[in-house]
């Protein structure tokens, strides 16, 4: 070892003595085009098998053996969309409710049983669809069955509990009025669908004290039924075993016929927009910027998928590398796709010191011109179709994920292509397909959302033309112009 330690420094001395430069300039290309990545893993993903049951109910199964424990997700195809316009937040409510008592089982009841075979329940809402979520051990799968058809086909939906859920949703709603990334998307998606069913959704804790008991059990009986529902079990049993134990269950949930409302894709923003919303006690800057992406056809999805990961994706994508890395402005620089029924919303998000919010929001638009008007290098499409192949394994490797991600393809009827297929998709991207998804989609004409505390923005705020100022539960309250200050 020593004697190689004294040798080293020597040659190089030597190289640079014969005239001979050490290759900055090959490191340097090594750097801007570094090596393609991998052949990628064989993708082996769980069949779903499916029926439909004699009374409408859609049954999935995906047959897993690792673990004792089942997931079941009820998908009612119904969500905050199709709440009454005077009435937004119906359609969480309702959901909210059917696991408060039904006519036989009280509160306390439910959650007794629900303990008894290791389970748990919970609800979520989207514009689109509600879902109720039960885990549970194998063993329960019979308990579990009978609790939710309980719950389903009795629910009693008594004044006590509706106060009582009145006030967790209007708390719950209070609380997270305080979190940045919450207040920013939601103002988002508040102005992205201004004039669409999809902005009911948004609503604040203001609308609550309007629903009735009537509203929510007209909601139920309209939309609570069978020939509306998808439902998803995940764990160790087969499409015949659950289609005999279902339908034991809900049998007497009966079919009726269900209007069916058609939901046009909303108008894409089609100018730069920049909004505040003003949270006091905010020590950084939270930013939301996105736009309306649609009609998203599966030709389009998957390009787009892989862009969205070339551009923000990961901590190795081009927006955090630039804003975090390069420009130390952000403490992190994302960016998503969110799929709904109608159409796709293209966001990025970041945080941000509040000197910089201009500087973060200018650079920002210029990454997304760029990846629109320059197509991206092979070896940075194949990067990120590598990293997706890779990851989606891991996206779906507890009972949860891959019951969520079933479950979600169910309620957009999205089909084998986002399944069994989506190797297969992913693999046929090229620079070119990213490229005209790039140039199809108005991603440059982005509503911004900066939301964080105003007396320490107000004068980096006016760097921009114009900023609308909103408060926290998304009303406009005055404008900030440019002009008005030079």
């Amino acid at each position: 070892m020593k004697l190689r330690t004294k040798i080293l420094p020597f040659f190089f001395f030597f190289l640079v003595l014969c005239g001979l430069k050490f290759p900055l300039i090959s490191q340097e290309r090594f750097r801007k085009s570094p090596p393609y990545p991998d052949p990628l893993p064989e993708l082996k993903l769980p069949p779903v098998e499916s029926a439909i049951l004699s009374n409408g109910l859609a049954l999935s199964v995906i047959y897993r053996d690792n673990l004792p424990v089942i997931t079941l997700r009820l998908i009612i195809l119904t969500g905050e969309s199709a709440s009454p316009e005077k009435f937004p937040g119906t359609a969480t409510f309702t959901a909210n409710m059917l696991n408060r008592g039904t006519l036989r089982l009280s509160l306390s009841d439910i959650e007794e049983k629900i303990e008894s075979i290791g389970g748990r329940f919970s609800t979520s809402t989207s514009p689109d669809y509600s879902m109720f979520t039960f885990t549970f051990s194998e063993e329960g799968l019979n308990e579990s069955l009978d609790i939710l058809s309980k719950m389903i086909l009795q629910p009693s939906f008594s004044e006590k509990e509706i106060a009582n859920v009145r006030r967790s949703m209007f708390y719950e709603l209070v609380r997270r009025a305080s979190e940045p990334e919450y207040v920013a998307k939601r103002q988002l998606y508040h102005l992205l669908f201004r004039d669409h069913p999809y902005r009911k959704s948004t609503y604040n804790e203001d609308v609550l004290k309007n629903i009735k008991k009537n509203n929510l059990l007209s909601f139920y009986d309209k939309y609570y039924r069978p020939n509306n529902a998808r439902l998803v079990l995940t764990g160790n049993l087969n499409l015949r075993t659950a289609t005999r134990k279902v339908s034991r269950y809900l049998n007497t949930w009966q079919r009726k016929d269900k209007e069916f409302s058609f939901i046009s894709s909303p108008d894409p923003n089609d100018r730069l927009k920049i909004i505040f919303v003003d949270i006091p006690h905010e020590k950084d800057v939270t930013i939301y910027m996105g736009n309306i992406i649609s009609p998203l056809s599966n030709d389009d999805f998957f390009p787009l998928v892989v862009l969205n990961q070339v551009l923000g994706g990961t901590p190795a994508s081009r927006l955090f590398m630039n804003l975090r890395e390069s420009k130390g402005y952000a403490y992190y620089a994302f960016s998503e796709i969110e799929l709904f029924k109608a159409c796709g919303v293209f966001f990025i998000k970041a945080k941000v010191r509040p000197e910089v919010i201009h500087a973060s929001v200018m650079e920002t638009l210029r990454e997304i011109e760029k990846i629109a008007q320059e197509e991206i290098p092979s070896f940075e499409i194949e990067q990120a179709k590598s990293y997706l192949i890779g990851n989606f394994p891991l996206k779906i490797e507890t009972f949860d994920n891959l019951s969520l991600k079933v479950s979600q393809i169910q309620a957009f009827q999205l089909g084998e292509e986002h399944w069994s297929k989506y190797y297969e998709n992913i693999m046929l991207i090229d620079s070119k397909k990213v490229h005209e998804i790039a140039q199809k989609y108005p991603i440059l004409t982005t509503v911004v959302v900066i939301v964080g505390n105003k007396d320490i923005l107000i004068d980096h705020l006016r760097e921009f033309e114009e900023v609308e100022v909103y408060n926290n539960k998304g009303i406009l309250q005055y404008s900030i112009k440019k002009e008005e200050f030079e």
